[in-house]
């Protein structure tokens, strides 16, 4: 059972090893908003290929408040078919929750939504997951899978944090499946100091912001005055990303990146930077 931050930050390390080609980012100064806990492995990788990391988490992610809500899904996990995991924290949380209830049913199918989610299942669970997107890590992407198609009559369970797109449970009810969420995690938005931010922007100090939910977009925005940062680029995990920065006015160049993982991320930010 993985019982403190400590522990989470090996297994992202663990997560994060790994020999992408490496280009120099000659330079590049890259803002990593990631919450703290899974910032270091983007921070390693940026910072062998010669850019400059600047660590600003805008996140906070901690265990649900309320565990013994779950106790009574999580004591029965053999009466449902299906465990689907939107993201390597709800991996992480929920894998602690499962495994302290017992573990997972032998018979019981996983899914997830990225190859990132999947590899840091295979790590805490030694299986791999049955179901997983090979190009569009998406909630569209998982639910365009064959065997999501066919859920009549299936109890299904989606680990995830408190709050989030209800697209997968939807889609899943209205092919007749019985879905419940297991809100495992929480985001909170960390404890930043906005003029500090505010004045590595005005000097430089930063070239690219790096985003990777919408609750960070959010607090980014609350945090300093919009102006500062609509010339900006950012780099996103998805089109949904980019097109809220577009809706907040954003001018400056915005590149999604394939995958959501840390690696996707830094290939994304080689190419933009060696085209």
């Amino acid at each position: 059972m993985i019982c403190c931050p400590a522990v989470r930050m090996r297994f992202w390390l663990n997560y994060m090893q790994t020999d992408p080609l490496m280009d120099s980012l000659q330079g590049l100064k890259v803002m990593i908003t990631r919450p703290e806990h899974q910032a270091e492995g983007l921070r390693q990788l940026i910072a062998e290929a010669g850019g400059i990391p600047y660590l600003y988490p805008l996140l906070s992610i901690q265990p649900t408040a309320e565990p013994q809500s779950l106790a009574s899904i999580l004591n029965h996990l053999d009466h449902f078919h299906l465990a689907i995991f939107v993201s390597p924290n709800a991996v992480i949380f929920g894998m602690e929750l499962i495994h302290a209830h017992g573990g997972l049913p032998i018979d019981m199918r996983t899914a997830t939504v990225g190859q990132g989610s999947a590899q840091v299942f295979r790590q805490l669970s030694g299986f791999d997951v049955d179901y997983c997107p090979e190009t569009d890590f998406s909630s569209e992407g998982l639910l365009a899978l064959p065997a999501l198609q066919q859920v009549r009559g299936q109890r299904i369970l989606i680990f995830r944090g408190q709050s989030g797109r209800e697209k997968l449970a939807e889609s899943l009810r209205q092919g007749g499946a019985e879905v419940h969420y297991m809100p495992v995690y929480q985001r909170q938005p960390a404890k930043c100091d906005a003029e500090q931010l505010a004045e590595a922007i005005q000097q430089k100090k930063i070239d690219i912001i790096s985003l990777t939910s919408s609750a960070a977009l959010d607090h980014l925005f609350s945090l300093v005055e919009p102006e500062l940062l609509l010339a900006m680029p950012f780099v996103v995990i998805n089109s949904r990303l980019a097109r809220r920065l577009q809706e907040q006015g954003v001018t400056g160049e915005i590149i999604v990146s394939p995958q959501a993982s840390d690696v996707g991320i830094l290939e994304t930010l080689q190419q933009w930077r060696n085209p």
